[in-house]
């Protein structure tokens, strides 16, 4: 995925993936924020694993990364900077 913090590992059938967050990035819809509370945090750090196994998994660990990497100057939703 090239997002610090962001593992994937392929399995059969399914990916395994590990997100280790220091803070909960802000803007996250309301199922990831509750994804993330469902890893407690140990010493600070928020470690989730997640079998990706369909859609809705897959969007909720792409929003994730998504806040992680932070804009960068090819999201269309990045404004142009003058």
């Amino acid at each position: 995925m090239g997002v610090a913090g962001v593992t994937v590992e392929p399995r059969e059938g399914y990916l395994d993936v590990t997100i280790e967050l220091g803070e909960v990035p802000a803007g996250l819809s309301e199922r990831a924020r509750t994804l993330i509370g469902a890893f407690p945090a140990e010493h600070g750090i928020h470690r989730l694993r997640i079998d990706v196994r369909n859609r809705q998994w897959a969007a909720m660990v792409i929003e994730i990364a998504t806040a992680l990497r932070g804009p960068t100057p090819h999201d269309p939703a990045t404004p142009p900077q003058n």
